[in-house]
């Protein structure tokens, strides 16, 4: 039980730090863009960024935790241990947070709404590959 719960619990941090990743990836590219080959400029936005990706990892904690926690005991009650779960979990976690984040139908028509679907999906692809890692570290251990 207690390796259970570690695991579940290495690979939601995991899972938030992909798609805070994802999110603060596409505002890197967005950055590298508006600079304009400026280096200056880009360094100092990267300097800049480094603070909200840490804020982005905290609410992403916050907003996920229960969802996850719900996500991980059904696949765990159900023996459900497939990539597509999670990643289809993930997906819904990720677009159900941003349209609570933001109560705006502009979340979804501006991408917004597909940024944070598409984080969720990676997030929970990330849950699967690391709980999947960590329980073969175990049996071979």
């Amino acid at each position: 039980m207690s390796s259970t719960c570690s695991r579940a619990f290495g690979g939601w941090l995991a899972s938030c730090g992909a798609a805070t990743a994802v999110l603060s990836g596409v505002a890197q590219t967005l950055l590298m863009i508006a600079s304009g080959g400026d280096m200056t400029r880009l360094l100092g936005g990267i300097v800049a960024l480094v603070l909200p990706s840490f804020l982005v990892f905290a609410v992403t904690c916050l907003l996920t935790a229960i969802p996850a926690a719900i996500v991980i005991w059904l696949g765990d009650r159900l023996l459900i241990g497939s990539a597509v779960f999670f990643g289809c979990a993930g997906t819904v976690i990720g677009a159900l947070s941003i349209s609570v984040l933001l109560r705006s139908p502009a979340v979804w028509t501006s991408g917004f709404g597909c940024l944070f679907a598409m984080a969720g999906f990676v997030a929970g692809l990330t849950y699967w590959f690391v709980v999947r890692e960590l329980e073969a570290d175990e049996r071979t251990s």
